[in-house]
């Protein structure tokens, strides 16, 4: 199961007040929702491909408008997996206008939702009907609601910052979507429509995949680290064995000689551990920036070399 599936299913065995239902029923009918006129009167189709959310939706229209309604399998189009038709087939002018479909009144939104409770409510319905949630061990943090209506994105989105969740809108293919990128605000987001278990889940997964980020990022500093340590001392070998094939060793002075014997003994040190084996050599100690230093002449004097042999062709 996915994590946004283990969400709603979640979702749909949470109990709420019945001014919390209506808000959770208004967003369902208007993001899974449809009014059909045909010739045998009005009704309002709702589908789903989430089998617990159909159930839901059927027992909050049976609850709040003892309605009549018949369910039918359905493949299609619209539908990615087979799902669910529902259709209300009485009291369905009672429901258009109190949940305003037709017109899609603002204000009789802003009725349904006057509580912070009922706000919450209908976030709750809007994602069980077309919202989806990454996976946090996935590398992006997204949740997004999808709807086709501009107005109903609107609603959403001034819902959502109501909890300072920082959503924005998008176009996405047919119809828009209500999103969030930050990981903290999906995390509010659970919290807000009453997913307390997957906020749980999430913010485990999330810390997990952090921590083996911060692991990967910590060997791969290393691993870089090592292989700046080792690209430098396999270039000081070099410049030593051009300064041994033009130069006689013994007419150089005794400290340059002295690192350049320490840099043969330990071919892949790095500062510190040549400081170390000068320690351990000679009794003497040496810092990091001195050893650094007499490498620095070493390098210099390569270089000179080569000037040399270039103005000699």
């Amino acid at each position: 199961m996915t994590f946004a599936r283990s969400v709603k299913e979640e979702l749909t065995r949470i109990d709420s007040s019945k001014s919390m239902i209506l808000a959770e029923l208004s967003a369902l009918l208007h993001l899974s929702g449809e009014v059909v006129y045909n010739k045998e009167g009005l009704f309002i189709e709702f589908t789903s491909s989430n089998i617990a959310i159909t159930r839901r939706f059927v027992s909050l229209v049976k609850d709040l408008y003892d309605a009549e309604v018949e369910l039918f399998k359905k493949e299609g189009s619209n539908l990615k997996k087979s799902g669910m038709l529902v259709i209300i087939k009485s009291h369905t002018k009672q429901i258009v206008s109190e949940h305003s479909l037709l017109e899609e009144n603002t204000y009789n939104y802003d009725l349904l939702t006057a509580s912070n409770e009922e706000k919450q409510a209908y976030l709750k319905g809007a994602f069980l009907a077309s919202g989806s949630v990454n996976d946090p061990i996935k590398p992006n943090y997204h949740l997004e609601i999808f709807t086709k209506s501009k107005n109903e994105a609107i609603y959403v989105q001034r819902l959502m910052n109501h909890f300072d969740l920082n959503a924005r809108i998008t176009k996405r293919r047919n119809g828009l979507i209500i999103y969030i990128k930050e990981a903290e605000a999906i995390s509010e987001f659970l919290k807000v429509i009453g997913a307390y278990d997957s906020v749980f889940k999430y913010e485990d997964l999330r810390i997990q995949r952090d921590f083996n980020n911060s692991i990967n990022r910590v060997i791969n500093c290393e691993i870089a680290n090592e292989k700046k340590t080792l690209d430098a001392a396999n270039n000081q070998l070099s410049q030593i064995k051009l300064i041994k094939q033009y130069k006689d060793i013994d007419s150089l002075d005794s400290k340059t000689r002295e690192i350049i014997l320490l840099r043969e003994e330990n071919p892949n040190s790095s500062l510190n551990e040549l400081a170390t084996a000068y320690e351990q050599k000679t009794g003497d100690k040496m810092s990091k920036s001195g050893i650094n230093h007499r490498l620095v002449k070493i390098r210099e004097l390569a270089l000179d070399i080569v000037e040399q042999i270039k103005e000699g062709q």
